[in-house]
């Protein structure tokens, strides 16, 4: 039999379709296995069985694409720890929300898809990706402002510089895009108690000469 033609797509109720959610569905499995560099719109198309054009119909560009993925993720990112930093209670129980919300809330590829909007939109100074910004600016500033709370009601260092402690959680946070995949062996529940661990009570023993005598000892 020879090859079918590629579909071609009605051009019907284009914002919802369900044509639409499956470019953008089929779009981020190829990023996740290709790398959003190394995935082009003609393999986006040849992967649903459309046209190049019919793509083209739904997104202006790749750009748009990976808008599509990644603002909705940011907004949920965003309202979870707006949820955090409202509630009644200590600092360091919201550090361990805020750091929770983030982990449970990971996607391997976001980083990459972070940066690649962040390449793609300096490359056209495109206005699309002010609100995608906007949020991500909020966010970092939710948590340095959280920091700084700390701070204040005394349960974190005064001598360190918030925007550096913050930073430095979002890194550590963050950090599990490059290496971390979900197996039996270490869960997201497992990434998040080492992480909560590590901020709160760090990596080194506070004395551990005095742990060492105080440990039993065989006879």
């Amino acid at each position: 039999m020879g090859k079918q033609p590629a579909v071609k797509i009605p051009r019907t109720n284009r914002k919802n379709s369900a044509r639409r959610e499956l470019i953008v569905r089929r779009a981020a499995e190829l990023f996740d296995e290709r790398g959003v560099t190394h995935t082009s719109i003609e393999e986006i198309a040849s992967a649903i069985g459309v046209t190049r054009e019919a793509i083209y119909y739904y997104f202006s560009d790749k750009l748009d694409i990976l808008l599509e993925i990644i603002y909705p993720e940011s907004v949920s990112l965003d309202a979870g720890l707006q949820r955090i930093m409202a509630l009644e209670i200590s600092v360091r129980e919201k550090l361990v929300l805020a750091i929770e919300n983030h982990l449970h809330r990971f996607n391997p590829n976001y980083l990459e898809m972070v940066l690649s909007v962040r390449r793609l939109g300096r490359l056209k100074a495109d206005t699309r990706v002010v609100p995608l910004l906007n949020i991500w600016r909020r966010y970092q500033r939710s948590w340095i402002d959280l920091v700084a709370d700390g701070q204040e009601r005394g349960e974190l260092p005064e001598h360190l510089d918030p925007k550096v402690v913050a930073y430095a959680l979002l890194g550590m946070c963050n950090s599990p895009s490059t290496w971390f995949r979900p197996s039996a062996n270490l869960s997201i529940d497992d990434l998040a108690a080492t992480f909560v661990e590590l901020i709160l009570n760090g990596v080194l023993l506070r004395d551990p000469a005095a742990k060492a005598e105080a440990a039993p000892h065989n006879e």
